[in-house]
């Protein structure tokens, strides 16, 4: 990772002269390739406009094709075979190379700008936009929506002085770019062998003028407002920035600016990596003092002989980096006069993978990082006396005469079932279920209580037939009429920091542990941590009893998942309720051996999160 340095930013004088060659040589391209083709002009126009919309899509910073661009374009009065051609042109070109390297070096030799990562990456979005705009005046249709280079056009299109790039020009040299530099003609916009000088390009960014520094946590919090003003970050993507942001700035030492930036802090924030316990801050005191606390803590298990609890893997530190770049590249703003960014490049990745390092990192397949529950796991887990007769509300796992029906008991079954996301399930709110439907179902949606992954996690899933057995519409019915807003109240806990983590530390700890005292066959210990199977091992269990006696896209609406490509994910419709509940019924044999019972609540004050005032704790 490279960041520009100040006073280096292209001008947008230089930039001009890039858009004026790169239009004209493309719309060359097209109108000859017209020509050749024996199709009727309607045709060429679709595709000529399908290109362009392509074309201004990956100019894009994200350069996604997105439901967004779906709405945009129908808004615009796109027929959907329009829309469908769009998308299958971006899925296709997405896995191509849209501008030649030898395109970008000619202008860099050409016009003089500095090949910084800013620099090239505005140079590249110019390109972009010059091909679209060729696309869009082969057909006629220039300046059918805004565009910060359609003023340019004009002009460029009545230079008729040769291209600074040249394809077929590029291909004859033997000597590489520093021969076409020689024998190319010269730039249309400039005097032949004429560069902008450092000094014009400060004369055509302005005068540089000294202005506050901007701190790296400021910038973080200014970067995460963008995104989720532009709905692009969850809560738990916004953690684990805050989280990536906290460690880099504490290792530069705090309180530390952009601007003031070296890569000696790059190096002291690899140091921290290895220093710090790989399960940090989860102790009381590193919760109440911080990345102190953290580091005294691993000094403290160096001492004792426990090196294999020390340090981030090269995964959790490339997470980190990721999301540094991100706040980082944000706050540069395309190299602009206003960003913030080191006067010293830096260089995050210090050294290397060897590639027998990489080859073996890649021998665990993604599906064996997680293992899923067996039958004869789920049968002894459903064993448990939550579903056949508990001691009493406080002694849910043991044996006795009673039964109640609230989270404890409906929402592991429904992970059993639905194979559903923790907190999909256990932060539904009661209008989300609509049980007096022809087909019951659940409304998987965002609402007050609990954010989504992904707005592919909208669906519905119909009231499971093993569900419906065992008394939940009777449910849903008595916490209606009592008022309740949640559909488990007892999982609404401001102390927790999402009902994943309520569920794990209510219910799903004491149950693995009652079931398996000593853990699954599959427990094991990575570096630090203790893994065995877990909440999300369910949703294996549901996807593998559906693998290959239900299509796919049946599948995924059911789980939440996106399509496998751009046309699935946003112009196929979601299947069913009748479709879902067929394919869910796989599983019913799962849960066949629950009896049912007459409903029965809990008491009115212990309707809600947490222990009844004056009941003694569980140990």
């Amino acid at each position: 990772m490279v960041y520009g340095q100040r006073g280096s930013a292209i001008d947008p004088a230089t930039l001009k002269k890039i858009f004026s060659d790169a239009l004209c040589w493309q719309l060359d391209r097209v109108l000859q390739d017209q020509l050749a083709s024996g199709a009727n002009p309607a045709s060429h126009a679709a595709v000529n406009l399908a290109h362009a919309e392509v074309y201004r899509i990956f100019a894009r910073r994200d350069a996604r094709f997105t439901a967004n661009d779906d709405e945009r374009l129908a808004e615009e009065g796109w027929p959907l075979e329009a829309r469908r051609m769009v998308a299958d042109l971006w899925e296709d070109m997405r896995h191509h190379t849209l501008i030649p390297e030898n395109q970008i070096k000619t202008y860099e030799a050409r016009f003089g700008f500095q090949p910084t990562a800013s620099n090239l990456e505005r140079v590249r979005r110019t390109i972009l936009a010059a091909k679209e705009a060729a696309c869009r005046e082969a057909t006629k249709k220039l300046g059918a929506h805004p565009s910060d280079f359609a003023t340019w056009v004009d002009e460029a299109l009545a230079d008729d002085a040769p291209f600074a790039f040249e394809d077929e020009l590029s291909k004859s040299q033997s000597d590489g770019i520093a021969g076409e530099a020689k024998s190319a003609p010269a730039p249309r916009t400039s005097p032949p062998g004429t560069a902008p000088s450092s000094e014009a390009a400060q004369a055509a960014d302005g005068p540089i003028v000294e202005r506050p520094k901007m701190l790296l946590k400021d910038a973080a919090e200014a970067c995460i407002k963008a995104h989720e003003d532009a709905d692009a970050w969850s809560a738990d993507t916004i953690e684990q920035v805050r989280a990536a942001i906290r460690l880099f700035d504490f290792a530069c030492g705090g309180n530390v600016a952009i601007d003031d930036l070296e890569q000696r802090h790059v190096t002291a924030f690899h140091e921290l990596c290895k220093r710090l316990p790989n399960r940090w801050g989860k102790t009381k005191d590193e919760l109440e003092r911080g990345l102190p606390a953290s580091v005294e803590y691993g000094e403290k298990l160096a001492a004792r002989g426990e090196v294999h609890r020390l340090g981030f893997s090269a995964k959790t530190i490339d997470k980190h980096i990721t999301w540094i770049s991100v706040v980082l590249d944000h706050a540069d703003d395309e190299g602009s006069i206003d960003g913030h960014r080191p006067v010293t490049p830096l260089k995050f990745r210090t050294k290397r993978v060897r590639i027998g390092q990489k080859a073996q990192s890649k021998k665990e397949r993604a599906r064996d990082a997680r293992a899923n529950w067996t039958p004869e796991e789920i049968a002894r887990l459903l064993e448990a006396p939550i579903w056949h007769g508990c001691a009493d509300l406080g002694r849910r796992f043991e044996k006795g005469p009673e039964i109640y029906h609230d989270a404890w008991y409906w929402l592991p079954l429904m992970y059993v079932l639905y194979g559903g996301r923790s907190s999909e399930l256990a932060g539904l709110r009661l209008d989300e279920v609509f049980e007096k439907e022809e087909i019951p179902y659940l409304q998987i949606d965002y609402n007050d209580l609990r954010p989504l992954k992904n707005s592919q996690s909208v669906r519905k899933l119909p009231v499971h037939s093993e569900l419906i057995r065992l008394g939940f519409l009777d449910y849903v019915a008595a916490m209606r009429d009592l008022g309740h807003t949640a559909l488990f109240p007892e999982m609404l806990s401001d102390q927790s920091k999402s009902f994943a983590s309520t569920f794990y530390k209510s219910i799903f700890r004491d149950w693995r542990s009652w079931a398996f005292p000593n853990g699954t066959t599959w427990r094991h210990r990575v570096r630090g941590a203790v893994k065995d199977k877990d909440v999300h091992s369910f949703r294996g269990v549901v996807s593998s009893l559906m693998q290959g006696k239900v299509p796919d896209s049946v599948r995924v609406d059911i789980l939440g998942h996106e399509g496998e490509n751009t046309t699935k994910k946003i112009y196929d419709e979601e299947a069913s309720l009748t479709e879902k509940l067929k394919a869910l019924e796989l599983a019913s044999e799962l849960t066949a051996s629950i009896p049912a019972y007459p409903l029965r609540l809990r008491p009115a004050d212990r309707q809600k999160f947490g222990s009844k005032r004056g009941a003694p704790k569980r140990r």
